[in-house]
C-alpha cells in the first residue's frame, strides 16, 4: 500500500492544556498552535473538514432561528402544559427527526423550552463524518470518495478504547490509506473536572501511550504520517451571568417581540420589533461580563450571515464566564469553551510526524495538510 495518513482528532485538546500537562507523544516532533473559530464543536469540526469559515459552510451553531419550515413546527399542536422534558415527548421528537426529517447529524435537545423549539432549525442534518455531511460545503470525506481512496473513520459513536484498538489493528494490516479517529472523551472530562484536575493529566497520558503504540504499529508497514489535533481549547469557569432573567424582565413578549436562544457562552436573539431591538440591545450593552458583538466583528470572525439566521443580536460572555440559567441544562460545569477565538486558552494544538507549514495555523488550514490537494468548495447541492 502507498503512504498512509492517520488523523487523531481529540475534542478540546487545547494548546495551553497540552503544554501545561506535558502532552507530546514521542515521534511527533512538529507542533503548531491552531486558532479555532467562534462557536462550539460543530462549527470547529465543520471548519476543519471543509477548510471554510462558519459563514462559508453555514454550520455555525447547532440551532438556528426559523421563520418557517422548522422541523419542530408540529410541537405547536401539543398542549402548552406538556413540557419538552417529558420523556415520551422527547422520544417522539427524536423519532420524528430520525424518520421524517432524516436527521443524521449530531444534536441534543438539551433544555430548550417546548415553546422555543418550533421557532428553531437544525442546520447540520447530515453525518459530518461521512460524505455529504457538510451540506452545501465539500468535506474531506467527499474528497476521499471522489479520489476513491480507501478510508476508515471512528467517531463519537465508538468508545475511545475500542476506536484506538480497531485503528491500531487496521493500520498494522494496512487496510486503508486514510484513517480518522475522533473522540470527545477529553472534552467531557474537562467540563466535569476543569483543566487542572488529575483526571485530565491521566487522560492525556493515556492518549500519549495509545498514540505511541499506534506509531510503533505503523512503523511495521509502509510510510505513515500521523497528525494529532484538537478543535478548540477550554477555560476554567470562574463565574456566571444571568441574561435570561434580565431580558425576561424587559416587558417583551417571546414570539411577538423576539425569540431567544441562551447558550452556555452566547445569548442570541431573533428580533421581531424595534422596541425589542432597542431594549435588548441596551440591556446587553450594559452587561459587565460580556459584550454585544458588532456586525463588523462578526464579519471578521467569519460568523456573519446576511439573513442573520443565527440571530440579529449576539451576546458573547467573557472568558471563564458562563450564562446561567441557559438552555444547556442545570448541571454546573467546571470548564467551558465557546469564547472569543483570540482567547489564549481557546487555541487548540496540532502535532505531526511531518513538518507542519507554520507554528501558527487556523482550523481552515487543516484539511489541506491532512489531505494534500484538498480545496474548499461551496454552493454544492446538499445531500
Amino acid at each position: 500500500m502507498s503512504k498512509q495518513m492517520i488523523v487523531i482528532l481529540i475534542d478540546a485538546l487545547g494548546y495551553e492544556l497540552a503544554e501545561r500537562h506535558g502532552f507530546h507523544p514521542t515521534g511527533l516532533p512538529s507542533k503548531a498552535r491552531l486558532k479555532t473559530v467562534l462557536g462550539f464543536s460543530q462549527a470547529a469540526l465543520a471548519s476543519i473538514f471543509t477548510a471554510s469559515t462558519p459563514a462559508e459552510h453555514g454550520l455555525w451553531m447547532m440551532y438556528s432561528f426559523a421563520e418557517r419550515g422548522s422541523p419542530f413546527g408540529w410541537l405547536s399542536l401539543v398542549p402548552h402544559r406538556v413540557s419538552a422534558r417529558r420523556l415520551w415527548l422527547r422520544r417522539l421528537i427524536q423519532w420524528d427527526l430520525a424518520h421524517r426529517v432524516r436527521m443524521r447529524g449530531y444534536y441534543s435537545l438539551y433544555d430548550v423550552p417546548r415553546e422555543i423549539l418550533p421557532r428553531l432549525d437544525l442546520p447540520a442534518r447530515g453525518d459530518m463524518f461521512a460524505p455529504g455531511g457538510g451540506g452545501a460545503a465539500k468535506t474531506i470525506f467527499d474528497e476521499l470518495e471522489e479520489r476513491r481512496m480507501p478510508h476508515m473513520v471512528w467517531d463519537y459513536r465508538v468508545s475511545e478504547a475500542r476506536a484506538f484498538d480497531d485503528l491500531q489493528e487496521a493500520v498494522r494490516a494496512e487496510r486503508a490509506g486514510f484513517y480518522l479517529l475522533y473522540t470527545a472523551g477529553l472534552d467531557s472530562d474537562l467540563h466535569r473536572c476543569g483543566t487542572a484536575a488529575p483526571r485530565i493529566k491521566e487522560h492525556l497520558t493515556w492518549y500519549r501511550e495509545r498514540i505511541e503504540r499506534l506509531a510503533a504499529a505503523a512503523r511495521g508497514g509502509g510510510e505513515t504520517d500521523i497528525v494529532v489535533l484538537g478543535d478548540h481549547g477550554m477555560c476554567d469557569v470562574m463565574g456566571r451571568i444571568d441574561i435570561m432573567s434580565g431580558v425576561g424582565a424587559l416587558g417583551l413578549e417571546i414570539g411577538r417581540d423576539y425569540v431567544p436562544f441562551y447558550d452556555s457562552t452566547m445569548a442570541r436573539f431573533r428580533i421581531r420589533s424595534e422596541r425589542s431591538r432597542d431594549a435588548i440591545g441596551k440591556f446587553l450593552g450594559a452587561q459587565p461580563s460580556g459584550r454585544l458583538l458588532s456586525p463588523d466583528e462578526m464579519g471578521r470572525l467569519g460568523v456573519a450571515f446576511p439573513d442573520e439566521r443565527f440571530g440579529d443580536l449576539v451576546f458573547l460572555a467573557d472568558p471563564g464566564i458562563v450564562i446561567a440559567p441557559s438552555y444547556m441544562g442545570a448541571e454546573a460545569v467546571a470548564a467551558m469553551h465557546g469564547y472569543h477565538p483570540d482567547t489564549g486558552d481557546m487555541y487548540s494544538a496540532m502535532l505531526s510526524t511531518s513538518e507542519l507549514p507554520a507554528a501558527e495555523l487556523t482550523l481552515t488550514d487543516v484539511a489541506g495538510i491532512v489531505l494534500p490537494g484538498f480545496k474548499p468548495q461551496r454552493g454544492r447541492k446538499a445531500s
